[in-house]
């Protein structure tokens, strides 16, 4: 996945889907005595209403097995994720970051031109996906909460001058400062407000171009909420089960078919099948509140609201790390 994604070759896209969908086949099904577990009954849902979805739009079978693949490799990090995992996470992790670091600080490359063909969106999107699996990876089955990689992210996220980047990304480390020094409220007074005063001075020295250049000074004035009024103005009774071909919406021309929200994206893809996921997505929710897995929770939340403004997942790349960190969960309770 991370290496496919800094490729961009669309000829590999797939690749890892398909080698997901190949381990699931040899590692799961054949070891369980019950093949209509609820994951796989979900896993089918979603493969018939995004095939249902190509008959009435312009998308093709790739986005489907992306998904599917997507899919299966959580069912089975959920089931046989360990600490022997974390080596391939951590590697992961460094081919994007290292990849991404390369680029702006030893070629100088403009943050729109990292990924050929994506703005610096993806770039910010990329950063704070990754860096939320590590920590969720680390906490789950380390018991281990790391600053560095929040620490890192949002350096990246300041030179990628990303707005809802930067804002995931400050919320991050502060969700992870806390969480790391609950118990030491003077170490976690003091750190704070170290952290902050360099904050402030970044703040007066960048003050002018951090707002221009990450649109801040807009505030909410921003063309996704037209985007998003527009898809659900076209909506009937036919397309709110089969999905909406984005490319024949006036406006989003514009802007390549991206309707800037993954779940908007998602309801494009598959149709009802959307929805399901979306109840599902409650149902993790309330299950991590009720159990007091805040941690896992405010990291759901964060991959949530950086999706919620982009669409680089549902379908893509990333959305393995959505779909563990919602239903991991479910690893409790088997």
């Amino acid at each position: 996945m991370a290496f496919t994604d800094i490729m961009q070759t669309r000829a590999l896209l797939v690749a890892p889907a398909l080698l997901s969908i190949v381990i699931f086949i040899f590692c799961f099904p054949f070891r369980k005595t019950n093949l209509i577990s609820e994951s796989m009954f979900f896993i089918l849902i979603m493969l018939i209403t995004s095939l249902i979805n190509l008959f009435f739009t312009q998308n093709n079978f790739g986005g489907s097995l992306t998904l599917i693949g997507s899919l299966v490799l959580s069912v089975l990090y959920i089931n046989f994720g360990s600490k022997k995992l974390t080596v391939w996470i951590v590697a992961s992790y460094l081919i994007t970051i290292g990849y991404i670091s390369f680029h702006l600080v030893v070629l100088g490359t403009h943050e729109n031109l990292i990924y050929d063909g994506l703005s610096r969106n993806h770039v910010g999107f990329a950063v704070v996906f990754w860096t939320i699996f590590l920590l969720f990876h680390l906490n789950v089955n380390h018991n281990y909460v790391s600053l560095i990689p929040p620490i890192i992210g949002l350096v990246l996220s300041f030179f990628l001058v990303g707005r809802t980047s930067l804002i995931v990304s400050a919320l991050l480390l502060v969700l992870v400062f806390y969480h790391k020094f609950k118990k030491s409220p003077i170490t976690r007074l003091v750190i704070f407000s170290v952290v902050l005063g360099f904050g402030y001075f970044l703040w007066l020295k960048f003050e002018s171009d951090l707002l221009t250049e990450t649109n801040l000074d807009a505030g909410l004035d921003t063309p996704r909420w037209e985007l998003w009024s527009i898809y659900w103005e076209h909506i009937d009774i036919v397309n709110l089960f089969t999905g909406i071909d984005v490319n024949i919406l006036p406006m989003y021309e514009q802007f390549g078919g991206n309707p800037h929200n993954s779940f908007i994206k998602f309801h494009s893809r598959v149709g009802i099948g959307s929805f399901v996921f979306i109840f599902l997505y409650f149902v993790s929710v309330f299950k991590y509140l009720i159990t007091r897995k805040y941690y896992i929770f405010w990291l759901l939340m964060l991959l949530t609201l950086r999706a919620f403004f982009d669409s680089d997942i549902l379908i893509g790349n990333f959305d393995f790390i959505f779909f563990i960190i919602t239903f991991y969960w479910i690893k409790n309770e088997q």
